[in-house]
This record gives structure tokens, sequence and C-alpha cells, in this order.
């Protein structure tokens, strides 16, 4: 395993997702927590009245995070005494990456504990820089914090609303979206051909996923421990098994920067990302594929699922074009914008999809 990284900008050296050690189990946070040694939470106010339950020992200061804008996270830093030895993120991608400022501004190792595996958050060290509810520069400018691992407690997990778990393979299925973007470009003249063989090695991943996912499920189709370990492992994988070129640029993954500075809020990432994702592929004229995937594995996109109301979702695709173009994304959404009559189009093809 390589070294732990940190640092305040290139938030690309970030440690490869392969390389994190994740641990499972049934009481871990319990069993861990009796050896921790001083530490900060950093956490939510909803996921933190589940986690107290679990934890053997109580940290020295309990950071609650509302949002990731810089300013706040700063408040919420000082606001910690200066006396722990460790900083411990409980929580979603929020909680998580809010985690890595305060481990980055205190020098203090970092270990993550999701109270749902619903994001890349739990096994990526950068985070980015947020203003607000906007993203602010590109990964360049972004910090990393490595950390030392994760606990996957099952019971902790599982308390979660089943849609933030599977909101996690929103997060990995999104990404085929840049199949579709490389597919239409290459037709359009704006691209080479697609690299069939990659590309097929990818949809042979998001196929597997799609066919083994489901079985995981009780026969009420509740999460099972196994479900929540699938998912996670799922995760862990994905940024090996996506198609990586510049020709499949992953806007869907990205329209969830327009989506949330729209919604001035924080929604679920990975249901953003199926959502985002839903809407490349419905410009690139090949939406059924995806839908039928999300479908499966029980991810919510739709905008009246998700909380996205009809007017923020304009708002976003509004805010789109500019926002890929600044990230040098030659994607539809910055070539065609979707507004007027477009807009109302992919309104009722999202409000009847699937």
């Amino acid at each position: 395993m390589g070294g732990l990284g940190r640092g305040w900008d290139h938030g690309e050296r970030f440690r490869p997702a392969s390389e994190v050690e994740i641990r499972y189990g049934h009481g871990l946070v319990r069993t861990e927590s009796q050896t921790w040694p001083r530490y900060l939470a950093v956490t939510g106010k909803t996921a933190w009245s589940h986690v107290t339950r679990y934890v053997a020992k109580q940290p020295e200061g309990v950071g609650v995070v509302r949002l990731l804008d810089w300013g706040h996270l700063e408040a919420v830093t000082k606001s910690l005494p200066d006396n722990a030895d460790m900083v411990i993120g409980f929580g979603g991608g929020t909680a998580l990456d809010a985690s890595k400022y305060v481990a980055l501004r205190k020098d203090l190792p970092l270990r993550l504990v999701p109270t749902a595996v619903s994001t890349g958050a739990i096994i990526h060290g950068v985070f980015a820089k947020w203003k607000g509810h906007s993203i602010i520069g590109p990964v360049q400018e972004w910090p990393y914090c490595d950390f030392e691992h994760v606990l996957v407690d099952y019971d902790l997990v599982l308390e979660a609303p089943w849609y933030l778990n599977t909101a996690g393979i929103g997060d990995i299925l999104c990404m085929y979206s840049g199949v579709a973007e490389w597919r239409l470009n290459a037709k359009l003249g704006q691209a080479p051909p697609v690299d069939e063989t990659a590309a097929r090695d990818s949809i042979s991943y998001y196929e597997s996923v799609v066919d083994s996912f489901p079985k995981t499920l009780k026969s009420d189709g509740s999460l099972t421990p196994h479900s929540v370990g699938f998912i996670m492992k799922a995760v862990q994988d994905r940024d090996d098994r996506q198609l990586r070129s510049p020709h499949a640029p992953g806007a869907g993954h990205s329209m969830t920067g327009p989506i949330e500075e729209a919604a001035q809020r924080g929604l679920v990432h990975g249901e953003m990302a199926a959502l985002g994702a839903v809407i490349v592929c419905w410009a690139a004229g090949e939406p059924e594929l995806l839908i039928d995937w999300l479908e499966g594995c029980r991810v919510r996109f739709r905008p009246a699922d998700i909380g996205l109301e009809r007017a923020e979702l304009q708002r976003a695709l509004d805010l789109a074009p500019d926002f890929m173009r600044s990230r040098g994304m030659n994607t539809v959404l910055a070539r065609e914008p979707i507004s007027g009559a477009r807009f109302d189009d992919l309104w009722a093809f999202l409000d009847r999809a699937g």
C-alpha cells in the first residue's frame, strides 16, 4: 500500500481507491473505538444521533457540519479543541469531506466511518473547494487528505434509509454517460471512433453490478449486510473500471455541481449523479439502457423522487454549459444547452421515464 499524502492543492495526487483499506463487519465501531486515541468527531446532526450509540469512547469535541462551504468548515474547525490526536469522520459524503478539511487544518491523522455507502467520498482523499453551494476551481486547486482506513459497520450503515445506500450504485453507473457521449461525438465527427474494447470492459463491469446487486437483497427487497459490502466494494472498484478518455468526459457525474448550485442545498450525491447521467444519455439519444440499470438497482434519479423542483433543474441546466466549459469538457451539455422547448421535452421524459 502506498504512503498517505495530504496537501492544500494538487488534489489529483490522492491515493488510488484500490489501495484504500476498508474494514467490514458487525460491531466494528464499538470494538475499534475502544482503542481510539483522543479524537475529534466531524459529522452531521442526523448522523451523530445514530453514531453516538455505537462509540465506546466519546470524542474531545464534535464538529457538526451543514454544508461544505469553506467559511463554514473553518468556523467548525476553530470551534474544536486542540487536545486531540485524531479526527474521525462520521456520516455521508458531506461529513466525510468536511473531516478531511478539519484533519488537514489540525494536522491530524484521519479515519472514516460512513453511515451510508453512498458516494466516492468514502474512498477518495480529494475534496473540492466550495463557496456556499458552488464548486470553485479545478481539481489541481483542490486539497487532498488521505486517511488511514474506512470502517464499514454493517449495523450502523443498515440504519440509513435504503436509498442513501443504493445511491452509491448511482455514483458508479453514472459514468456510463461518458460512453454515450463518446459515441455521439464520434458520430458527429468531433471525436475519433470509440475504443470499443475499452468501452466493452467498462460496460461489462456495469452489467455485472446490475446483475449481481439484486441477488444480495432480501425477498422483500430490503438491503442486507451483503448488499452494503457489495456497494462499498463496487464504489472502490469504480475508478479502475470506468472508461478513461478525454473523449468520454463523464459530464453526468459533473452535473452534480450545477444541480447543487441551483438547488442551494445538499441533495444525495449519487442520486444527482444518476440524474445527470440520464440527462446526458437523453441528449446523446440513448437513455433507455442506463434507466433500466438504475431501476434494477433501486437507484432514484427522477427529480420528484430526489427532491428537485422543475425550476431548480432548469436553473442547473442553464448553469451547465459554462460549468462544463470551465473544466474543458467536450460535452453535449456545453454545445447544445437544454432550454426552452427542449427542456420541456426533457422534463416530460423524466416524468415518465422507466
